[in-house]
């Protein structure tokens, strides 16, 4: 039976990770951050290891015995997410500081979730920074996979948040398209990619939807009395520059979901689940 690791177990789709791997008899490691996060895995995995990528001295030894590395680490994109630190910090050097102990440990396989396009958008932090790890990975003398995602359906939590309050905006005329995929088909796709060597794989929803009809769906399913407005590109841009002075954090998630807004971000489509089900789900919840 191979030993699997998993990096950024108790996030949306690391969770979905663990339990697949489960499902599918693989001995299964979470690392996480704190007790607390490790009850959340509880139901699934007595195993883990408490770990911060922050302080790599944690990290010293943690890929010994394992066959596989399986990362979903990443800094979390939500607005309420106030930790400092940057995405740099946590998609690069976290990523970095784990590869690092993989090559010690002569790991065989590394599995990486990263964002795709990434490569094109690189003036940007969060894309530079998936970008240059999965460039480190590929140079690395380990097998690896590279799962790349346009969204997961986990980030319209915060705009359902938005939603409820009336607060909900589209920047620009919301035309972009893209196709979200939830969460556990990703994990579906990262646990195949274990078996793919050397791989770059795409993947996406199994709907497209212009940026408005995702916003006009959820306001119409989380508070239909309200209305999703419109905000022009160009306001937003003339006030980032204003907000990097004070909170450089909201400037480079706001930068982030500006830029993606602005291009169609399309997969291949592999996921199953429909983002209206999902969406459907949490409101009764």
């Amino acid at each position: 039976m191979k030993k699997v690791i998993v990096f950024g177990a108790s996030g949306n789709v690391g969770h979905n990770v663990v339990k697949e791997l489960v499902e599918h008899n693989y001995e299964v490691t979470a690392v996480v951050r704190t007790q607390e996060k490790a009850q959340q895995l509880a139901e699934l995995t007595m195993n883990y290891v408490i770990a911060d990528v922050q302080h790599k001295e944690t990290l010293c030894g943690i890929c010994d015995g394992f066959d596989i590395v399986i990362s979903t680490l990443g800094k979390s994109v939500s607005i309420n997410d106030k930790s400092k630190s940057s995405f740099y910090d946590i998609d690069y050097f976290g990523n970095k500081y784990i590869l690092d102990e993989a090559k010690k440990s002569k790991v065989k396989k590394f599995v990486y979730l990263s964002a795709i396009h990434a490569e094109k958008y690189q003036y940007f932090l969060y894309f530079k920074a998936h970008h240059n790890f999965s460039e480190l990975l590929i140079t690395s003398d380990i097998d690896y996979s590279i799962v790349k995602v346009p969204a997961i359906f986990s980030a319209f939590l915060d705009v359902m948040d938005l939603a409820k309050k009336g607060h909900l905006v589209t920047f620009g005329d919301g035309q972009c398209k893209t196709n979200p995929i939830y969460e556990g088909d990703v994990a579906k796709v990262i646990v195949n990619a274990m078996k793919t060597p050397f791989s770059i794989i795409e993947a996406g929803g199994s709907r497209i939807y212009t940026r408005k009809q995702i916003n006009e769906l959820i306001q119409q399913s989380v508070n239909p009395t309200k209305k999703c407005r419109h905000v022009p590109v160009f306001l937003v841009g003339l006030l980032l520059p204003f907000i990097k002075i004070f909170d450089k954090n909201t400037y480079d998630k706001l930068s982030f979901f500006l830029e993606v807004t602005r291009h169609d971000v399309i997969a291949p489509m592999v996921g199953d689940s429909s983002l209206e089900e999902y969406i459907r789900m949490r409101v009764s919840h």
